[in-house]
């Protein structure tokens, strides 16, 4: 079986499966942002499926620790495990969109998002995340859109980068400027 499972892993690597002809998402993409608001309504509906159904049969997914998920159904995996642990009661929303075309059946999709809701493993409420995810997209032949790759990161405040020790990633920065310390005491001027 694991034998099996690198042949085809390899021969996917050779040969892309097709682009549908129709989309299977529900709500099918006419433009490329729609990918983000229809990602968007379907987490909100804890409707992993539909999140699978926006993008081509092996997409990929990475998401924002870094776990690349390829092909549909390990997104949907993922997502429907996220909604049963970390997300149930968790809320998303958009704060920025933004795409850009490359050419006419190609395009890139940017979006800021803020959530809130996540618990901890032992089902305690975190404080809320801001992230961005960006999303490759392609036209296929019905004219709608769909993802054929995503990235999700989370944004780290007052961090540029992150270092690693010891086998744990810590965000920092490198550009220095005044301690939390120095901007509390000091005095607001108006010019």
């Amino acid at each position: 079986m694991a034998k099996l499972k690198k042949l085809l892993k390899r021969a996917a690597e050779i040969i892309p499966l097709p682009l549908p002809a129709i989309s299977p998402a529900v709500h099918p993409l006419a433009k490329p942002t729609d990918l983000v608001e229809e990602y968007i309504r379907a987490w909100a509906a804890k409707d992993a499926e539909a999140i699978g159904r926006l993008f081509v049969e092996d997409a990929d997914f990475v998401n924002v620790v870094g776990l690349w998920w390829t092909g549909r159904h390990s997104i949907v995996k993922a997502q429907r495990f996220g909604f049963r642990n970390a997300f149930a009661n968790a809320t998303i929303t958009l704060t920025k969109v933004k795409q850009r075309m490359l050419g006419d059946a190609a395009a890139v999709v940017m979006a800021q998002w803020q959530l809130t809701g996540q618990v901890d493993p032992e089902g305690e409420p975190v404080d809320p995340r801001r992230g961005v995810i960006e999303a490759t997209l392609v036209k296929i032949a019905d004219g709608t859109w769909l993802g054929v790759s995503c990235t999700n990161i989370d944004i780290v405040l007052s961090a540029d980068t992150n270092v690693s020790r010891d086998g744990r990633l810590t965000a920092t920065s490198y550009i220095k400027g005044p301690s939390p310390q120095e901007v509390a005491a000091a005095e607001l001027v108006d010019d």
